[in-house]
């Protein structure tokens, strides 16, 4: 069993090094973030947190709503971010998948041009 003691004796002001939200962002996900990103995340993380929490009918604790949000919704919209940045032309369908492909989108209510 991992028993990690997080010591939260860090003060959040612009004269420390890592920000409280640095700090609990590392120690449960891992992964380092800048002082600006970490605080950004943070505020969607406890919206995150209470929504799994109402959603479960149990308090789910900051590590995995942290773990979720980051693996989940983060990483997704860094992925979403790079799609908008695609050009048509980066966009290779094979000819025998387009009749499949346009099918799929037609079901979901949106039309493609290749």
């Amino acid at each position: 069993m991992n028993t990690s003691i997080l010591n939260l004796t860090v003060v959040n002001s612009p004269r420390t090094k890592f920000s409280d939200a640095q700090v609990l962002l590392r120690e449960f996900t891992g992964r380092q973030f800048s002082r600006s990103e970490a605080e950004s995340l943070w505020t969607y993380i406890v919206n995150h947190k209470w929504n799994m929490s109402e959603r479960l009918g149990r308090d789910v604790g900051f590590r995995v709503a942290s773990v979720d949000f980051i693996e989940n919704f983060h990483e997704s919209r860094k992925g979403e971010e790079r799609r908008d940045n695609m050009t048509r032309q980066e966009i290779k369908i094979p000819s025998f998948l387009r009749n499949i492909v346009r099918l799929y989108f037609e079901s979901k209510g949106a039309s493609i041009n290749f």
